[in-house]
């Protein structure tokens, strides 16, 4: 009884791995080789080097007056519609479901891209930079508590 049990078994797991060998050949979203340890300091280097970095405030506002720029609010959509910068478009991260397929057709690669929250400590810009970066933009940048810095200095809002 237990070798026919056991024999049933092999062959039930020798089907699942032939059919799992099967189904991952045609996929077309193939699982990559990860090297065994990364280095994390040679990968941010990398996106630096490739364009995902802070940005100062003022070569946020010269790229911003020469028109050079998209600017790219990080914030929840009550706190866009309450105020940003003035041409900005609203991306909140945590709603990338609704926009990031229509922003990806419709927007040029190799636009600059300057994402912006409010305070110290926002984490919005930062993340919604990588978003874009790790979805083909290589050229984006992120201005620290931008909102309030780019309100005290008197710029343009909406």
């Amino acid at each position: 009884m237990f070798k026919l049990a056991a024999k049933e078994a092999l062959i039930l797991i020798g089907a699942a791995v032939a059919v799992a060998l099967a189904v991952y050949a045609v996929r077309p979203d193939k699982i990559g080789i990860t090297p065994a340890a990364v280095n994390q300091d040679a990968l941010q280097q990398s996106a630096t080097e490739r364009g995902f970095s802070e940005i100062s405030l003022e070569d946020a506002v010269r790229l911003y007056q020469e028109k050079r720029a998209l600017f790219a609010d990080a914030r929840h959509a009550a706190d866009f519609v309450a105020g940003h910068i003035k041409g900005a478009v609203n991306l909140y991260t945590a709603d990338q479901e609704i926009w990031l397929a229509e922003f990806l057709a419709d927007t040029d690669p190799t636009v600059v891209i300057i994402a912006y929250c409010d305070g110290e400590n926002c984490h919005l810009a930062p993340a919604l930079a990588e978003l874009l970066f790790f979805n083909g933009f290589g050229n984006v940048r992120y201005l620290k508590n931008g909102w309030s810095r780019w309100r005290e200095g008197g710029y343009p809002v909406e």
